[in-house]
């Protein structure tokens, strides 16, 4: 005669299960998780090899910011490397003589590019921009406001460097609490040649992660806000708009940005609108200009971070520095 499961059978097999589970999951989060730092990276490294193909033919870098000062219409250097991505379809439809936000990119702009995305950040985000059509663009049209859904880029490139007045700030040989710009690898408005970076190409930052945009980030926790310029034109966070912004340290108990000046402040995975962040544990990935792709952990000091984004301080800077 057969014999059924009896409760007890029932209950401990129910509990092994259970157990079993629970010592699988973290393992699946965890692979998860180095995956998506694995595709971040893979991401980055492919941006430096478009970066570099483009400075082959075109003799520089690209714009970092198109529009600024009305030198151009609006644009950054992600709709310039799109055919050295892979994405000549997306190329195709998007037409540097409008602004980015345009109708006459709408088609483009819209659309995620794989490329500019790090898996480990969450959600799906767009960034939203109302603007009405810029002095240097073809669009006879400068009345009508018009509105963009862009996708959006977890990688930027600095305009300068926001920095102490106090503490390590002294240091940094300024009276201005803005230093540097422009001295980083990439320009407004127009190509900047890697001959420039005369600290090295491989201790100069063209990219970091800075990933999570719109949203705002803090120390691993999401805050109230939707951008840091609200719908303007010069919001950050698109792929096809301004791929720029200052980099600076923030105070490490509040996320914000200047920091202290003292050893308190942080420069990865506290701010993502003015430092190095990344959804990793225990740092985030950072592009240099030779093309080679690294992993920073959160004890980067404030100063060594300054120094690296500039192109030609004179700070010859190891990866043993960091």
């Amino acid at each position: 005669m057969r014999r059924g499961i009896t409760r007890i059978e029932l209950v401990v097999t129910a509990g092994m299960l259970f157990l079993g589970a629970g010592l699988l999951l973290p393992r699946l989060q965890a692979a998860r998780a180095d995956a998506a730092r694995t595709q971040c990276t893979d991401n980055l490294r492919k941006l430096g090899q478009g970066f570099s193909e483009f400075e082959k033919v075109h003799g520089g870098l690209p714009p970092r910011r198109g529009g600024f000062n009305n030198g151009a219409p609006y644009s950054g250097w992600g709709a310039y490397i799109l055919p050295y991505l892979g994405e000549e379809a997306v190329a195709k439809k998007y037409n540097l003589k409008y602004d980015f936000f345009d109708p006459a990119n709408k088609a483009a702009v819209e659309a995620p590019v794989k490329p500019f995305l790090c898996p480990a950040a969450p959600g799906e985000r767009t960034i939203t921009i109302q603007s009405q059509a810029s002095t240097k663009s073809e669009n006879a049209d400068k009345d009508t406001v018009y509105t963009t859904k862009a996708g959006v880029c977890d990688y930027i490139s600095s305009n300068g460097v926001l920095m102490t007045r106090g503490g390590y700030g002294l240091n940094a040989n300024t009276t201005d609490q803005m230093i540097g710009n422009p001295r980083q690898p990439m320009g407004d408005n127009d190509f900047v040649p890697l001959a420039k970076v005369t600290d090295g190409l491989s201790c100069t930052l063209l990219l970091i992660e800075q990933a999570g945009r719109p949203d705002v980030w803090r120390a691993g926790k999401k805050k109230d806000g939707d951008g840091q310029f609200g719908l303007s034109p010069n919001a950050r966070g698109a792929w096809a708009g301004w791929g720029s912004i200052a980099f600076g340290p923030a105070d490490a108990k509040t996320g914000e940005n200047p920091g202290r000046g003292d050893s308190t402040d942080c420069s990865v995975n506290c701010n993502n609108w003015f430092g190095i962040y990344g959804f990793h544990t225990g740092g985030a990935n950072v592009l240099f200009c030779d093309g080679s792709v690294r992993f920073v952990g959160t004890k980067l000091d404030p100063l060594t971070f300054a120094y690296l984004t500039l192109r030609d301080d004179g700070h010859l800077i190891s990866p043993n520095d960091y």
